[in-house]
């Protein structure tokens, strides 16, 4: 190595310490996780709304809250409203804030789904220093090659993003069947609503999003570790209008009622209903009814987090660090990190 590289890999050293690691982690956990809660703050008393709230959209940033029908957003220009999320476990310790804004209502029969804005946040997953480190180069990086990314998120919405991903997310296939034969992909942007709703978020500029306006339903399965690397490798499928079920790597089934496709190794299937279309930005937010939900068996299942969320959660542990970055490249790629 150069002069020039040791001094940058020193340097690099310095700054972030060992919080250079990948933004994006898979971890394994059983469902429903239980290492994070979220408390929605503005209606009086907090709300746990740990399964009860998605993410509606990327650009412009928008997270989707269920709450009852006796609970109204009384004025749409308050912003005084918040999301906590806090460990369940320990000291119960505040981890991020997200603080939001309401931007407009939908009726869900016996509550409502208050669509957000986000006016900023706070993450208390690493010290300010370290950051700082990420986020000045980052914010940097991000205005340099805005116009040409696909999706376009202020420096504001990808911090909130990051807290968004300390409560763990599960990474899904969503499985559609239609005329054109059908199609299977990754999703990891959704979350329960409550009542027998359901919330999901896909780009509009993939042919995804089209297929499941178009079908009408879908079928939802947990994606078990042995599967991870496969699944991410199936996020091609997101641009194609349907594929060939025989050429899957792995055996399929077919859902309860619906009869679609999906993997006969799913720990959970959840067949929907597609009740609402909203077209918002970046994302289609689609709001389904939950028609039946399958539990096979109570396996960890693949879940996303952040990055600075695991490094919290591990405790500086050097060990536990190494063996989880390898871990999640065998996850993300089926091969251990070099």
């Amino acid at each position: 190595m150069s002069i020039i590289g040791q001094l940058s890999r020193s340097l690099k050293k310095i700054v972030y310490g060992d919080t250079s690691i990948p933004q994006e982690f898979t971890i394994g956990l059983r469902q429903p996780q239980g290492e994070i809660a979220v408390f929605l703050h503005g209606f009086g008393a907090p709300i746990d709304v740990t399964e009860r709230h998605t993410m509606a959209c990327c650009a412009p940033f928008l997270i989707g809250v269920s709450v009852d029908g006796a609970r109204r957003v009384a004025a749409p220009d308050r912003n005084d409203f918040s999301l906590r999320f806090c460990e369940r476990a320990g000291q119960n310790r505040l981890l991020g804030v997200i603080r939001l804004a309401p931007k407009t209502v939908i009726s869900l029969d016996r509550s409502q789904l208050v669509l957000f804005n986000v006016t900023g946040s706070t993450n208390y997953c690493l010290p300010k220093p370290r950051l700082w480190a990420h986020y000045v180069p980052g914010a940097i990086s991000n205005w340099r090659k805005l116009r040409t990314f696909d999706v376009k998120m202020t420096s504001r919405e990808i911090r909130a993003s990051q807290i968004a991903f300390i409560r763990p997310h599960p990474l899904m296939l969503g499985s559609v069947s239609g005329e054109a034969g059908g199609n299977i992909f990754p999703m990891n942007l959704m979350g329960d609503l409550g009542n027998g709703y359901f919330g999901f978020a896909l780009k509009d500029s993939r042919r995804a999003a089209h297929l499941v306006e178009r079908a009408g339903c879908v079928a939802l399965s947990n994606v078990p570790l042995s599967l991870c690397s496969v699944a991410f490798k199936l996020a091609i499928n997101h641009t194609k209008e349907s594929i060939d079920w025989n050429q899957l790597p792995f055996a399929l089934t077919l859902s309860k009622n619906l009869l679609i496709p999906v993997p006969a190794s799913a720990p959970r299937v959840r067949e929907m209903k597609v009740d609402q279309v909203h077209k918002i930005g970046s994302h289609t937010l689609f709001i389904s009814r939950i028609l039946s939900d399958e539990c096979y068996c109570d396996e960890p299942q693949v879940h996303i987090v952040h990055g600075f969320y695991q490094l919290w959660r591990l405790r500086g542990d050097k060990a536990k660090l190494k063996s989880s970055l390898v871990e999640d490249s065998l996850n993300k790629h089926g091969l251990a990190a070099s």
